[in-house]
């Protein structure tokens, strides 16, 4: 089931932390931030001035990707009190 499904409802403080603990175990088992950000399904930074993508590139789009997310699951939860 995908994390986005309108079947899939967590408390957002719930999926914030095991996201938050995925993200550090697998910083610490060397894995880089263009990694986790595939392995999440976020789609690859834009590249600007002909600059490589950087970590806090891939970061911030991470952050954008579940922030989406979050608000997806929020308005499927307020559809479901209606």
């Amino acid at each position: 089931m995908a994390a986005d499904s309108a079947d899939a409802f967590f408390d957002g403080d719930q999926t914030d932390d095991r996201l938050a603990r995925a993200v550090i175990e697998a910083l610490q088992a060397g894995r880089s931030w263009a990694h986790i950000a595939t392995d999440l399904g976020v789609p690859p930074p834009a590249v600007r001035d002909g600059l490589g993508v950087t970590d806090r590139d891939w970061q911030e789009a991470i952050v954008a990707h579940e922030n989406a997310r979050a608000a997806r699951l929020d308005d499927l939860s307020w559809s479901r009190l209606s």
